[in-house]
Formats: C-alpha cells, structure tokens, sequence
C-alpha cells in the first residue's frame, strides 16, 4: 500500500471516529446551528463543530419554523466517507453504529455526573443555560432514570431517525447557503 493510500484509509478512520463522537455529543448536549458552515473537517479527516451558541435544544427557528429537523446530522455525504466511497460497506457503516453506540453509553453511565455539572454552571450566565427546563433536556437526552437497553433503544431509534430523515439536513443546509449568499 501506498503511502497516499495510507494516509487516506488514516483520514477515513479519524472522519469515522470524529463522525461518531461527533452525533452522539450533538445529539446529547442538543446542539443547534448545525448548518454546512459550521462543521469543519481537518486535512488529518477529524470532523468537528465550531458554532455552540445554541444548546440543551434550544434550536434557532426561521419564521417560527424549527430549522433543527433531525436528532443529529448524519448526511448521506458522511456515510459516503465511511463507508470509503462504496454503496454497499455495511461492515464499514455498521463499524461507525458501533463507535456511536458505545460512545452514548458511556455518557449515559456519567448522566448524572454531567447533569450536575451542568446544573451548577447555570449561574455561569450562559443564556441558554438558565433554567432547570435546560437541565431537562440533558436528563431526557441522556435517558436518565431508564435502564442502559431502554436508553440505548431510544438512541438507536433517533439514529435511524438522522440517517433516514437526512435529506432534511440538505434542504437546510441548502437554503441557508441561499439565504446567506443574498445578504447585502
């Protein structure tokens, strides 16, 4: 194998991992703003996000309509990636399923360590972090007070929901890339 080959199956493992963590920390801390323009990708394949001015599900909405469609961005673009350009890899994809598995529940082992953080940074004055209703949404996120099989249930259901509703995702992104386009 060649050494550009090396590094591209190297960049395609760090989108994979970086993919992974990223839906689930999305997912869980209920990011908002999750447009084309705000998820970067380094040359070494991490994904990361760099807009956290929306959180705990407190979603941007554009003439009262909830922009945020989807649990969490998984486009089929990302799964192109992972799966390294072929239709069918499902040992890649379900690979990735894993990593995202396993990532949520080991956060929702620490739920309640993450709660209370959260909980005593709400006097911080961070404006989407001011009420118990915020908190809320960490615990219902987290699943807390189900068991690991129910939480795990639930997010593999909300990770069904983002890959098949991601068609949602382009539109978004589309007509953000539109509205921003045609400011003055």
């Amino acid at each position: 194998m060649s050494e550009t080959q090396d590094k591209l199956e190297q960049a395609i493992e760090e989108f994979t991992l970086s993919c992974a963590g990223y839906c689930v920390a999305t997912y869980v801390l209920g990011i908002g703003d999750r447009h084309n323009n705000n998820i970067m990708i380094r040359e070494t394949g991490q994904l990361f996000h760099i807009d956290f001015g929306h959180f705990l599900g407190n979603f941007k909405r554009k003439l009262g309509i909830n922009r945020e469609r989807v649990p969490f961005i998984l486009t089929y673009d990302f799964v192109h990636v992972i799966q390294q350009g072929r239709t069918h890899n499902s040992e890649k994809f379900e690979r990735f399923r894993e990593y995202c598995e396993r990532a949520y529940k080991i956060l929702c082992r620490n739920g309640t360590l993450f709660v209370n953080l959260f909980a005593m940074m709400k006097a911080a004055g961070l404006p989407e972090l001011t009420s118990f209703k915020d908190i809320q949404y960490l615990k219902d996120s987290l699943a807390l007070g189900k068991s690991e099989e129910e939480a795990l249930k639930n997010f593999k259901v909300k990770f069904n929901e983002a890959l098949r509703e991601s068609w949602k995702t382009k539109v978004n992104w589309m007509m953000h890339s539109l509205a921003k386009d045609n400011r003055p």
